[in-house]
């Protein structure tokens, strides 16, 4: 028995000694508890506001780096058939990744709010196609972009609160950057154009409409019976369109579904819903209309555009009106936490006369 204790003193030694002399500590439970991150880092920091906007920007860049592939795809698949598969997709992730929050929230206003923003949005997505068929590229992306502008005012009518000049003042120098972005100087306005009034509207309606009950139903839910609603539209006009054969379904082809669908999709829409419950309608709509300088940005490096002065001054109004739209809740807040903090009283000096 003795020696059985012996040998327990000794591991015991070996084992506290041994790390000292290697130059790293004994790895006790109250040093993994040293060493790990606190509880609820990473769901704070996902959560922040800061977070939520570059969710926003990534969501850009993403939407603008499709918008040539999507010309592309067109030429090979119809609309509708491209449409379905694309949020066939991403409704079948979102079920499969969000199987317990969709459980879990089956009540009627979130699958009937979740049906509407799918509407909203395909109804969107659809009047800017056919659109598209009747203006330009450039126009199309300058009036859907108008939808900053809607925002504000939208938000005002569902009762958020009214919008603050420094909003409206992003919102027009955001719409001028636009301008210069997409417009070429040139063609009347036709009925494409008109069409594209409704697609950002219908876009500003979907904005305000997350932004406002995102925060009380479960986002997630949300935006599955959101990809199941334009899912179930799509594949209903898909009926209309020649059946494309399996011969059109190329390897490059399939790459972009699967882009379409996943990335463009499933985790930037899913990203976008859940970034405009933690930021303001109207911040986020700015932040969203990047999509369309990030397209021709990624025309410019593919070498479908030339990168001329037009395109820099818009570029540069655009990237104002986001410094903007983000220094005016900066200056509120310093504004804010300036009339809270209570005045120090005079101290007595060493010579004050008592």
């Amino acid at each position: 028995m003795r020696s059985d204790r012996w040998a327990r003193h000794l591991c015991h030694a070996v084992s506290s000694r041994v790390p000292a002399i290697l130059g790293r500590r004994p790895r006790t439970p109250c040093t993994r508890r040293t060493m790990a991150l606190p509880a609820g880092f990473f769901r704070r920091a996902v959560s922040s506001p800061t977070a939520a906007k570059l969710m926003l920007v990534a969501c850009a860049v993403i939407w603008g780096s499709s918008a040539f592939m999507m010309k592309d795809a067109t030429e090979s698949l119809p609309v509708f058939w491209l449409l379905a598969i694309r949020f066939g997709m991403a409704a079948v992730l979102m079920l499969v990744v969000f199987s317990k929050n969709v459980r879990a929230h089956l009540d009627r206003r979130t699958i009937g709010v979740g049906l509407l923003l799918g509407l909203w949005e395909w109804g969107g997505y659809a009047v800017q196609t056919v659109g598209l068929t009747m203006t330009t590229p450039g126009k199309s992306a300058f009036i859907t972009g108008s939808y900053v502008v809607m925002v504000p005012f939208i938000a005002w009518a569902m009762g958020m609160g009214r919008p603050h000049r420094w909003d409206l003042a992003a919102a027009a120098v955001c719409l001028a950057g636009l301008g210069f972005v997409g417009l070429d100087g040139g063609g009347l306005v036709n009925f494409g154009d008109v069409l594209t009034v409704v697609c950002a509207l219908l876009f500003a309606l979907q904005f305000v409409e997350v932004a406002r009950c995102g925060g009380e139903l479960d986002i997630w839910a949300l935006t599955a019976w959101q990809f199941i609603a334009m899912f179930g539209l799509s594949a209903l006009l898909a009926v209309f369109e020649p059946v494309p054969s399996p011969a059109t379904f190329t390897p490059p082809l399939v790459l972009q579904l699967v882009y379409f669908g996943v990335v463009c999709s499933f985790v930037s829409l899913a990203a976008m819903n859940y970034a405009f419950t933690r930021v303001p309608p109207a911040e986020g709509s700015l932040l969203a209309c990047l999509e369309s300088p990030a397209g021709v940005l990624f025309s410019v490096v593919a070498g479908h555009e030339i990168l001329s002065g037009r395109l820099t001054l818009g570029f540069a109004l655009i990237f104002t009106a986001v410094l903007i739209s983000n220094g005016w809740p900066w200056y509120r807040e310093r504004r804010a936490k300036g009339a809270e903090q209570p005045e120090q009283p005079e101290t007595p000096g060493r010579n004050h006369a008592s």
